[in-house]
C-alpha cells in the first residue's frame, strides 16, 4: 500500500487506487502504543480491507458498505505519528473531530486555552510545518448545519416547524408565519431561503 504521490489522500494497493480519504474520524493512542482509528473513505471498501493482510503494521481493518464508508483500524504507528500523538495527550487541549486532510495538508480544530495550544505548537516536531489559520471562540456546533444559521434564521426555521409549514399538506403559509414573527411576507420567504441553502450545502457539498 501507498499514499498517491500527488494527493496524500489516495490510497493505492499493487499500482491501483483503492481509495480516497475524506475525513479522520478519530483517533486514539493506546496504552500499548497501537493505534485505533476510523476514517471516512470513497472507493472500493472490500479491497482497502485486505491492507491488514498485506501491512505487518496494520493489526485489523474493519469496513462498512455504501458510496462513502468507514474503515476502523488498528495499527503500529510510526515513530513520527507517535510522537505526535503523544505530544497531543500530553497537552490540555482536545480535538474537534473529525480533521480532513486537503491539498495543503491536515486541517486541524483544536480547543483549549492559548497558553495550551501555543505550547503544543511550539513542541512539535521540526518535521510538521504548522500554519494557524484563526483563532476564536470555540463554537461547540460549527460542524452542525444549524451552527450555519443566524438566530433570526433559526427562530423562522423553529416558527415554521411548530406551525406545519413543512408538512405535506401545508398547514401554514408564508403569510401565517410572517403574521406570527411580525415580519413582512417577503422576510419570511428570504429568511427561509437563505437558512434552507444553509442547511442543503452544508449536507450535499
Amino acid at each position: 500500500m501507498q499514499r498517491g504521490i500527488n494527493d496524500p489522500r489516495e490510497i493505492w494497493i499493487d499500482g491501483t487506487l483503492v481509495a480516497t480519504q475524506e475525513a479522520i474520524q478519530y483517533v486514539n493512542l493506546l496504552n500499548d502504543g497501537t493505534v485505533v482509528g476510523v476514517a471516512r473513505f470513497r472507493g472500493d471498501a472490500d479491497q482497502l480491507a485486505t491492507i491488514e493482510d498485506e501491512i505487518p503494521e496494520i493489526i485489523s481493518c474493519t469496513v462498512t458498505g455504501g458510496k462513502t464508508w468507514l474503515a476502523y483500524m488498528h495499527y503500529e504507528p510510526d515513530e513520527f505519528e507517535a510522537t505526535l500523538l503523544n505530544r497531543i495527550d500530553t497537552e490540555a487541549i482536545s480535538i474537534d473531530w473529525p480533521m480532513r486532510e486537503t491539498d495543503d495538508g491536515l486541517r486541524v480544530t483544536l480547543f483549549g486555552e492559548d497558553a495550551a495550544l501555543q505550547q503544543l505548537i511550539a513542541g512539535l516536531p521540526e518535521e510538521v510545518d504548522v500554519t494557524l489559520e484563526r483563532t476564536g471562540a470555540y463554537q461547540p456546533d460549527m460542524s452542525d448545519p444549524a451552527g450555519k444559521l443566524t438566530d433570526r434564521q433559526k427562530e423562522v426555521l423553529r416558527t415554521a416547524l411548530a406551525a406545519g409549514y413543512y408538512e405535506i399538506p401545508r398547514r401554514a403559509t408564508q403569510r401565517d408565519l410572517a403574521t406570527e414573527l411580525g415580519l413582512s411576507r417577503g422576510t419570511i420567504g428570504d429568511h427561509l431561503r437563505r437558512a434552507e441553502a444553509k442547511i442543503i450545502r452544508s449536507i450535499i457539498i
